[in-house]
């Protein structure tokens, strides 16, 4: 087993996804009363999430110690698969510069709110938007500048979907909405690790790791180059299907979070051949 080189504090705040437990947990004091009052989750929830997260860890479990390393399929990738790892590699762990990254984050603003003109720096807008702060920089920890890319996907790819969720237009909605924008570097992050993804370029070793790989290959004809992207996109809308079915409000965030992993994964498992299968699997 090979040792891990230590990592600085600052790498370490780039493994670390936003909306953690102590955030959640700060409110001012007169929403206190009402905060008790929203935490509902039952024991049938907690249980079953238990059960399916240990489901997952078994198998895994099973196919990496169960089974002998000469049993085991094995990835052997096309000249293309390793070519889209690496590039998809390179873009973990860059850390959001204004100097280098303003354009993009600029794009942002223009697709989330085209009729306002941008403003440079802080401003209370961005939380419009459901960052944390008057400039999303601060959040971008969570996934670094690719979380801000892939916000701009979204928006570019599924406007629709983008603004249906970024300003919650549908459903019966809490009065206390998960932040959009923060959310988003969520889903950023727990893709990458469901996918065993990680910025030194190495192959994936888990079953979810290896499914992606098989969608970087593939059918004929279809373009591979967005798959993360593209699960970063269905991932989102499932989150805010569940938050909706779940009637969830901003304390659930965590829960409703681990049902998305656990949905993905089971999906993943499947070994889908791209990703309008797998979209289907998660989304119907």
């Amino acid at each position: 087993m090979r040792r891990r080189a230590k990592r600085t504090a600052r790498e370490e705040s780039m493994e670390e996804p936003l909306l953690d437990s102590a955030e959640r947990e700060e409110s001012p004091p007169h929403q206190r009363s009402r905060l008790a009052k929203r935490r509902r989750l039952t024991l049938l929830d907690r249980t079953l999430g238990v059960i399916s997260f240990l489901l997952g860890q078994v198998q895994q479990v099973a196919y990496y110690f169960l089974i002998p390393s000469y049993w085991r399929p094995k990835p052997k990738l096309t000249e293309e698969q390793k070519g889209r790892l690496s590039r998809m590699s390179a873009r973990i762990g860059v850390e959001y510069d204004e100097n280098s990254h303003g354009g993009t984050l600029k794009k942002l603003w223009e697709l989330a709110f085209p009729e306002t003109p941008f403003v440079q720096g802080k401003t209370p807008k961005w939380k419009d938007m459901g960052w944390q702060s008057d400039h999303p920089s601060s959040d971008f920890r969570g996934a670094g500048y690719l979380a801000l890319e892939n916000l701009v996907y979204f928006a570019e790819k599924r406007p629709l979907a983008f603004r249906r969720l970024c300003f919650k237009t549908q459903g019966h909605r809490s009065d206390w909405e998960y932040p959009f924008g923060a959310a988003g570097v969520n889903v950023s992050f727990a893709l990458l690790k469901i996918c065993d993804l990680k910025k030194d370029g190495s192959i994936p070793s888990t079953l979810c790791g290896h499914a992606f790989l098989r969608l970087l290959k593939g059918r004929e004809g279809e373009s591979q180059e967005s798959v993360f992207e593209e699960m970063y996109c269905m991932t989102f809308e499932l989150l805010d299907k569940i938050w909706l079915e779940d009637g969830a409000d901003y304390m659930q965030f965590s829960l409703v979070m681990d049902k998305v992993e656990s949905a993905m994964q089971n999906a993943l498992r499947k070994m889908p051949l791209n990703t309008k299968v797998l979209e289907e699997l998660l989304l119907g």
